[in-house]
């Protein structure tokens, strides 16, 4: 029975038994096993193990591992940890326990209730293992603590105790001062007792200290010594006993889950093996050996700021690192009057310096002159840097055990100082006067144990961050001023990956601690995303909150909180999700709820549909800011100074070229495109030889990197490519100047158009009779302007479930967005967005309403066009047709004969004709014709071309055969003309066809190619082209006819008429019609 899971729960139990989870202790009962058989080892995430005996009972629920609070303590097992657990049956049981109390007063107690405490162990306790404590509770009011030290048995790790086992406890009694202690160490005891006294009598203030160096601490009085200990405060908000006071005693309040200035044990040990010692000094440093512990309580010379903020003050950098506070912001500062100054100087300081790890020796050094010298070399150095005329030590007051800065070359790790035969903590010396004393000596101490995080930190951020933020100086400034103007504010920062969200809560983060003294907490959820319920409530959100409340005022800012608040999804459990988000809820609004809370928070996400919607219904949330791709000004600035001042590099031709091939590229995007380049220059330095050391970007760098990559915002997106040119479109001169007018001009001018005062136009309805080349129009133009494109078919958006038609609609111009510039599609627009009120379903109206809103909401449309085709212009909802959504309406009408005949030359110029083609003549002839029946009477009559080509190069090869004596081989086959007379084909179909007939004659060009190089030369040899005779399009001119019927036409020319210059209140609104072609509902 292993590897069973649990969370630890604390219940007051006074044994060292547990109560198994509902599941483990149901499967022992029902098995029938003897609690007294059973020993259960907890194994921790750290790998400790610790074994207890089962009560016999559950703890009532599937996850609890109930355990009583002392015990648990004693083992360091925090309540609601992760731990395993394992059932060990089948025990060895020991007849002999070894025990040894942890304290004096354990022993004490043990030996107060020495008649029982056999009897009570053995019932309070079931397992033993050597090193593991166990706790006895020999009455309801106490608890001794005991180390295991021998189980009886070497062969196991551990035991089950007998029931008549023998228990044996050693003494350990309190240690007594040696009766050698000199009188003055008497009187230096009595007055330190008398200090600690005084202080305890002594008035208080609580103030929030802002560490120095800061900025709201650049302007301080000129008596001020900044890199010395002293406090700023403004005087006018103290008692009087401070006013008159010179020099303060500091110590901090600590807030929840935190600790200044404090060491673990196993870091307040001194490193006493470094040194060879004597047997008698090694046992007398045994026997009262006390460690060393920096002094929580520091003297510092308090000066008078009238420019602080109010209820706080500052503390300079040396008194930060003293009280292990540097670079923090908001914490609590307990000041309290000196006491008197030591009335004798001490002649001698010791400096005890700090390692982060043990030193290794080797070899044991019999002679430790050489170690003498080295320290009597450091102390004259120490001596000769902290006591100088111009050194700000010298002008300080000190105090007993003080933590000391890092000294360059001196202390890498800092130290601590302290007075010699001296150890009252509440000792210290004001300022050395060293124009008539001389300064005291000094001696370098053994070197003491401390955690890496205990030595002096480095200032994290610099300023760099901010210059990099480049155009968003706006959005940076309105949620400063929002959140420094109004308490417990929440904002929301919303923006695809790669748009500098995290840059800019960094920012605002810095911004707000430096200029407003806030409290800043950054946390990336993406760490933790990955947690349970239990251990993101407890172990983060609510320490988050009890932090930011302690420092106050505070900002939280959570990047990336979707990841943890996600929203609600039909097809996944969305539990954890919304209890989290309840969870969070109620912490922040029970925070906020205290008088004089001041906790604001900042949130981001990719969108704001990307979290819990029960975070925004709460009202805690209620500014939101979205970031944008930058525009082309701000890309050239970021581009310039990336490449100029990160990556160090010159760019030898136009920014603007870059920029302008950078069109909706994030700053992430344009990031990566720059190391691109940078490495592609690299590349070609090494090719050439003597290289400068900086980097040239060219043209030609740019366009190699910028080859194949694709930003973050288009990769998944589906654009499609049109083969199309807008040569290849014949006719709709004015069709086409206006759109080149509303979607080239604004691309390809964009400075321009940016300083024009008119609203620009972002959509544009073609409509027309079918076949007159809308589609071909939309298809041709992205290609023309250098725009991606995107087209939408009817079944892609329509659903029948609520919601998620506009879902679709919002996804598709989110995709449009993300890929600007952008031409958005929609074919056949009268079947996506019809007249509202006449669908039984309800979908198209909901359809109709999302478009509206997307087309021409509050946020409008930056950088996407949409072009909506129809042959129904009456079927439109009315709504989508004023101005601001689709602004213009440009027909794609029937040709005239000057548009016939400009499509046929369209159409030919890729085809081989005659000189009697007479293509005036067929235009005269196609009356009525559209542009599609047009391009069907061109491939027909190239169809009819190749039957005729085919026909008489069987015949020729049949001569060939007879009268040469050439020995190739042909394969021949045979198009029958009169097969396919009277089969009607679809242009496509025509087209197919003509496109397989060129791949045979390619194919038979490509093998008989490779026999000699004069047959090479001889590939376009003019046997192979298929020339278009007048005949040929005669004959095709007289198979095809008209697509749209007169009645149709005349149908449809009257609604065009109706739609252009009769529009009022009485236009059709999409009732039933009984007219060829007309719309039915089921209302």
């Amino acid at each position: 029975m292993e590897n069973h899971r649990a969370t630890v729960a604390y219940k007051s139990l006074r044994t060292n038994f547990v109560n198994l989870p509902s599941s483990a202790n149901g499967v022992l009962n029902n098995a029938n096993i003897a609690p007294q058989d059973v020993i259960i080892e907890v194994v921790t995430l750290s790998g400790s193990k610790y074994y207890l005996g089962w009560s016999g009972m559950g703890s009532g629920s599937p996850r609890n591992f109930d355990l009583d609070p002392v015990v648990a303590q004693v083992l360091n097992l925090n309540e609601k940890q992760e731990i395993t657990f394992n059932i060990k049956l089948k025990n060895h049981e020991s007849s002999s326990i070894y025990l040894e109390p942890e304290t004096p007063s354990d022993w004490e107690l043990v030996e107060l209730h020495a008649g029982v405490l056999e009897n009570v162990l053995i019932s309070q306790a079931r397992a033993a293992a050597v090193g593991q404590k166990i706790v006895v509770f020999p009455s309801k009011t106490s608890s001794a603590k005991l180390i295991i030290t021998s189980i009886g048995s070497e062969d196991h790790s551990f035991v089950k105790i007998n029931p008549f086992a023998e228990i044996a406890v050693a003494p350990k009694e309190r240690e007594k001062r040696a009766s050698s202690v000199s009188g003055r160490s008497n009187r230096s005891s009595r007055s330190g007792k008398r200090s600690t006294e005084d202080y305890s009598n002594l008035p208080s203030v609580l103030k929030r200290a802002i560490s120095l160096p800061h900025n709201l601490f650049d302007r301080l009085p000129p008596n001020s010594n900044p890199d010395g200990y002293e406090i700023y405060a403004n005087l006018n908000d103290f008692p009087p006993a401070f006013r008159k006071a010179d020099y303060v005693a500091t110590s901090i309040i600590a807030g929840p889950d935190q600790k200044y200035n404090t060491v673990t044990p196993s870091q307040s040990q001194s490193q006493t093996q470094s040194q060879p010692q004597t047997q008698t000094q090694s046992n007398d440093q045994d026997k009262s050996f006390v460690p060393i512990k920096e002094n929580k309580r520091v003297v510092a010379k308090i000066i008078d700021c009238k420019d602080c903020l109010p209820n706080s003050i500052g503390v300079s950098y040396k008194l930060a690192v003293a009280l292990n506070t540097e670079f923090k912001t908001g914490y609590m500062a307990l000041l309290k009057p000196a006491v008197k100054s030591v009335p004798k100087r001490p002649s001698t300081l010791i400096v005890h310096p700090y390692i982060t790890q043990t030193k290794k020796n080797n070899q044991i050094s019999l002679n430790s002159s050489e170690k003498k010298d080295q320290e009597t070399k450091l102390a004259q150095q120490l001596s000769d840097f902290l006591y100088n005329k111009v050194s700000p030590m010298s002008l300080s007051p000190i105090t007993n055990y003080i933590k000391l800065p890092i000294i360059p070359h001196l202390l890498p790790n800092g130290g601590l100082l302290k007075f010699k035969r001296s150890d009252d903590v509440n000792a210290w010396i004001k300022p050395y006067d060293l124009e008539n004393k001389k300064p005291p000596k000094f001696e370098v101490g053994e070197d003491l144990l401390r955690n890496a995080s205990f030595i002096e930190e480095s200032q994290s951020n610099s300023d760099d961050d901010i210059e990099s933020a480049i155009g968003m100086d706006t959005i940076i400034n309105e949620i400063v001023q929002s959140i420094s103007t109004f308490r417990n504010s929440g904002t929301l920062v919303h923006g695809n990956l790669g748009s500098g969200k995290s840059l800019l809560l960094r920012i605002i983060g810095k911004e707000l601690n430096s200029k407003y003294g806030y409290h800043t907490k950054f946390v990336s959820c993406e760490s933790i995303m990955n947690e349970n319920f239990n251990m993101l409530s407890s172990n983060h959100f609510t320490k988050w909150f009890q932090e930011c409340s302690w420092h106050k005022p505070s900002l939280l800012i959570l990047d990336n909180l979707d990841k943890i608040l996600s929203a609600e999804v039909e097809h996944a459990d969305s539990t954890n999700s919304k209890q989290l988000t309840e969870f969070f809820i109620s912490q922040l609004l029970r925070i906020q709820s205290q008088n004089n809370s001041n906790v604001s928070i900042i949130v981001s996400g990719i969108s704001k549909e990307s979290f819990n919607a029960f975070l925004f219904q709460s009202h805690l949330v209620e500014n939101f800011h979205h970031l944008r791709a930058p525009d082309k000004g701000t890309r050239a600035e970021i581009l310039n100074t990336y490449i100029q001042k990160s990556l160090g590099c010159t760019i030898d031709f136009d920014i603007m070229d870059m920029v302008s091939e950078t069109e909706g590229y994030l700053p992430n995007d344009l990031k990566i495109l720059c190391e691109r380049m940078y490495h592609e220059s690299i590349f070609n330095s090494a090719a050439e030889k003597g290289s400068e050391s900086i980097k040239s970007i060219t043209k030609n760098i740019f366009e190699k990197a910028f080859e194949g990559y694709t930003p973050s915002n288009l990769r998944g997106v589906k654009l499609q490519k049109s083969s199309i040119n807008w040569t290849d479109i014949g006719g709709l001169k004015e069709a086409k100047n206006m759109m080149l007018e509303t979607l080239e001009w604004p691309t390809k001018y964009a400075p321009i158009f940016a300083n024009c005062p008119l609203r620009l136009r972002s959509g544009i309805l073609l409509y027309g009779y079918p076949g007159c080349g809308k589609t071909l129009l939309a298809s041709a133009i992205a290609g023309q302007c250098g725009l991606n494109f995107i087209s939408i078919k009817g079944p892609e958006i329509l659903n029948k479930y609520i919601g998620a038609s506009e879902q679709s609609v919002r996804d598709l111009f989110e995709r449009a967005q993300s890929a600007k510039p952008c031409i958005l599609f929609f074919d056949e627009f009268d079947s996506i967005a019809p007249k509202r009120g006449h669908d039984s379903t309800g979908v198209t109206d909901r359809v109709v309403n999302q478009m509206l809103t997307q087309m021409d909401g509050a946020e409008g449309l930056d950088g996407v066009y949409v072009l909506a085709a129809t042959s129904r212009p009456d079927l439109i909802d009315s709504a989508l047709l004023r101005p601001g959504r689709l602004d213009k309406s440009v027909i794609c009408d029937m040709p005239n004969y000057e548009d016939r005949f400009d499509i046929l030359k369209t159409i030919t110029d890729k085809m081989s004709l005659n000189d009697d083609v007479n293509l005036e003549e067929i235009a005269k002839n196609t009356s009525g014709f559209s542009g599609a029946d047009m391009q069907g009477l061109g491939y027909n009559a190239y169809l009819k071309a190749v039957h005729v080509k085919l026909l008489n190069d069987e015949k020729h090869a049949l001569k060939g055969e007879n009268n040469s004596s050439d020995k190739k081989t042909y394969e021949f086959f045979q198009v029958n003309p009169e097969k396919f007379k009277n089969t009607k084909l679809r242009p496509a179909d025509r087209v197919k066809m003509v496109q397989q007939i060129e791949q045979v004659f390619a194919g038979d060009q490509t093998n008989n190619g490779g026999h000699k190089a004069s047959d090479s030369s001889n590939s376009n040899d003019t046997s192979l082209i298929v020339r278009i005779c007048h005949a040929d399009f005669l004959e095709s001119l007289k198979e095809t006819k008209p697509s749209i019927s007169v009645t149709e036409k005349q149908k449809l020319e009257r609604i065009y008429g109706q739609f252009v210059s009769g529009r009022d209140g009485n236009m059709p609104d999409g009732s039933a019609s009984n007219d060829i072609g007309g719309r039915t509902t089921l209302m």
